[in-house]
């Protein structure tokens, strides 16, 4: 399941990035028509295909897509064989998601006031206030003309430690390539769009999804945004004991606590500040049937006798370990033994 949500948030993320650009633009320039092209886009379709590297395992799925604006999508996964058939439709008021080894179908309703996944232009706004892009020349991808278009982070970022290439289709304006880079150029991630069309009035039925005959049907609820609050709201929030550090470093304050809530399942997570620098520890009971997902470089550290693990990925380091009953991630660009130090006073 985890592997499966982050395929498809980078895909939602990554489909934004609607850009343009010409062997005279600037940086600004670039951004205007990355804004500007939203309101061309009505449908579009593609095969997409996602490589990635981390913690040492590479992974690559493979999934037919479209989508009509302002609020209809359909993925079907071809790649990996554990994958393949797997379906999810949006059809604007229903989110279905089929899976034919189960032969189950969940089926989860949109409520009123959620917005809508199709919102480019906020997701570009984000991208462009922590990046620095910039223009880096013209190239052949699969026989078509493409401006190869460099993102930088900006200092303070939280994409620090991470650089993007993008190469953009100079007849669309669209992406074909992205690759994601660690600070030690390291490919982590490649997304590829094949076979893109655009605006050729993909019907409503596309996206009309039909239960398969003798397929299990589960109705299940969106999970509801999470929840800003103080830390004593938060710990009446949810059914376990919020634990905190009882050592930070010089300059680190408590800044918020927010509740996150689906089915069984609950999260708290804790945020620390000292300027712009963040540290992020998040806590939720201990589920063994969904693993925590390895990512970036991976180390084997001790917690006060429990085995964790750090990760690094890009100027960021995560480590996940388990105290009793809970499973804890901590976040932050702090050095390795200050990460270690701060888990080890959680108790």
């Amino acid at each position: 399941m985890i592997k499966r949500t982050g395929i498809v948030l980078l895909a939602v993320i990554v489909i934004s990035l609607i850009s343009g650009c010409t062997a005279n633009m600037s940086a600004e320039q670039i951004a205007q028509k990355m804004k500007e092209k939203q309101d061309s886009i009505k449908d579009y379709s593609a095969t997409m295909v996602i490589s990635s590297s981390f913690g040492g395992k590479d992974d690559m799925a493979k999934a037919k897509m479209m989508n009509k604006m302002p609020d209809k999508s359909r993925i079907e996964y071809l790649e990996p064989a554990w994958m393949a058939g797997q379906v999810m439709v949006n059809d604007g008021k229903t989110i279905w998601n089929f899976d034919p080894g189960k032969n189950e179908v969940t089926r989860m309703e949109m409520p009123d006031f959620t917005p809508s996944e199709q919102d480019y232009t906020q997701s570009i706004k984000e991208l462009l206030n922590q990046t620095d892009i910039s223009y880096q020349g013209t190239e052949k991808f699969e026989e078509r003309s493409v401006y190869n278009i460099k993102a930088s982070p900006k200092n303070g970022s939280m994409l620090m430690g991470m650089r993007y290439n993008m190469l953009v289709d100079s007849e669309n304006w669209m992406p074909l390539k992205i690759e994601m880079f660690d600070k030690n150029d390291k490919l982590l991630t490649s997304i590829e769009y094949r076979d893109i069309k655009f605006n050729t009035g993909i019907p409503d039925s596309e996206f009309e999804f039909k239960i398969p005959e003798g397929a299990k049907v589960i109705t299940r609820e969106l999970p509801a945004p999470p929840k800003q609050m103080t830390l004593e709201e938060a710990r009446r929030e949810v059914n376990f004991t919020v634990l905190t550090p009882s050592y930070l470093p010089e300059g680190f304050t408590f800044n918020s606590s927010t509740v996150f809530k689906f089915e069984k399942m609950e999260t708290v997570s804790l945020e620390y500040k000292k300027d712009s620098q963040i540290l992020s520890l998040s806590e939720s009971r201990k589920d063994d049937s969904t693993p925590s997902p390895d990512m970036g470089e991976l180390e084997k550290v001790n917690i006060n006798g429990a085995q964790g693990k750090m990760m690094q990925f890009g100027e960021n380091k995560m480590l996940i370990w388990t105290n009793g009953g809970l499973e804890l991630m901590l976040s932050s660009p702090l050095s390795k033994e200050e990460m270690i130090k701060v888990a080890g006073s959680i108790k």
